[in-house]
């Protein structure tokens, strides 16, 4: 696993170094094509866990993200879509689940990044969906890992 993931890491550095700065060719997994290998909710979880930065965020999931509120702290949020199908598309303006694009396999993965004062990371989420229809969210509050079954 930790090979896995450092060969990952040093594929992203060569792909940043032989392609330059930009990030829509180089976005890790924030893309809408269809042929890219899929990274799994473990390789997922290892990746959100460890960002602790905006720069962190853009260089592992990309730009391709969705500017919302928080709908309880109305605060800055952003929210990626990972691995959507063709012309998938959901809009709302703040922080809820499309547990519906989940369950359909519309969408294999949203995850949420809430950003506090001083542009600070405050939690991270990972909402995914089992092969029997359930619902997870993985929840990172100062890095303290909680996962539950939503429904």
């Amino acid at each position: 696993m930790v090979f896995r993931r450092l060969l990952l890491v040093i594929s992203l550095l060569l792909s940043i170094l032989t392609n330059g700065p930009n990030h829509e060719k180089n976005e890790l997994i924030a893309s809408n094509q269809q042929d890219q290998t899929i990274v799994t909710i473990s390789e997922i979880k290892d990746m959100v866990r460890n960002m602790q930065t905006k720069a962190d965020v853009n260089s592992i999931l990309g730009r391709n993200y969705q500017e919302i509120r928080g709908e309880l702290y109305n605060n800055t949020v952003w929210r990626f879509d990972l691995y959507p199908v063709s012309n998938y598309q959901y809009m709302s303006k703040f922080d809820t689940v499309d547990s519906e694009g989940l369950q359909e396999g519309l969408v294999k993965y949203i995850i949420f990044i809430s950003f506090g004062e001083e542009d600070n990371i405050i939690s991270k989420s990972i909402y995914y969906c089992d092969i029997k229809g359930n619902i997870y969210e993985v929840k990172y509050i100062e890095n303290t890992e909680k996962e539950v079954i939503l429904f």
